[in-house]
């Protein structure tokens, strides 16, 4: 009776095993074939670069009116890229709703310290997340056509989402960051997530979400 039990109890253990393999491979495959759908459909064009109407400033912490490395990284390319007659506009984005703490409101001040334009400034204060800030370019601020600057592990996902609502966009690097490998492993999570986002319209939340 009690060998019966144990091949029983063996049997259902070896079946839940298996659900759990089957489970976790599909999970797998799934989060591989979102990522190299994104990484297939978000390759730059061929340089050089040609002028676009905007570049697209993806947000970053900041410490008052302080730039952390990361934001100013982007900041400075999009700057460069202004100078250079290759965008029209800058669209910073980012968190800028709490008053305490503002990445748009630093952004927008580092910008007029190195002498751009006030007129071709734009501020989006609920680009709270990646999906937010591409989705909010095209239907808050129609933005056709744009270079997308964040570092270079950020640019797949944002060009991405971008090219699938219809942006014409092309991703500028600005460096690398440190933990790249916890950061990658993030992407890759990231990645999936978006990607389905897109595939449902889901509309971006109207407040503080998971900065993704």
């Amino acid at each position: 009776m009690i060998i019966k039990s144990l091949q029983i109890a063996l049997k259902i253990f070896s079946i839940l095993v298996t659900f759990l393999i089957a489970i976790s491979f599909i999970i797998f495959a799934i989060f591989t074939i979102t990522n190299l759908i994104v990484y297939l459909n978000s390759k730059n064009s061929p340089l050089p670069l040609t002028p676009k109407d905007y570049a697209i400033v993806l947000g970053a912490s900041v410490h008052g009116d302080s730039l952390s490395g990361v934001l100013r990284a982007r900041m400075e390319t999009a700057i460069d890229l202004y100078n250079k007659k290759l965008v029209k506009n800058i669209l910073m984005s980012g968190d800028g709703t709490d008053s305490n703490y503002s990445e748009t409101t630093a952004m927008k001040k580092f910008a007029l310290k190195n002498k751009i334009p006030e007129e071709i400034l734009i501020t989006d204060e609920k680009g709270y997340n990646t999906y937010a800030t591409i989705l909010r370019a095209k239907e808050i601020y129609n933005i056709n056509s744009a270079y997308i600057i964040s570092q270079n592990f950020h640019l797949t996902r944002a060009v991405w989402i971008a090219r699938e609502i219809g942006i014409d966009a092309d991703g500028v690097g600005a460096g690398e960051v440190k933990e790249k490998w916890y950061y990658s492993s993030r992407e890759f999570f990231a990645r999936t997530k978006d990607y389905f986002q897109i595939i449902f319209k889901v509309t971006p939340y109207d407040e503080k979400n998971f900065n993704l």
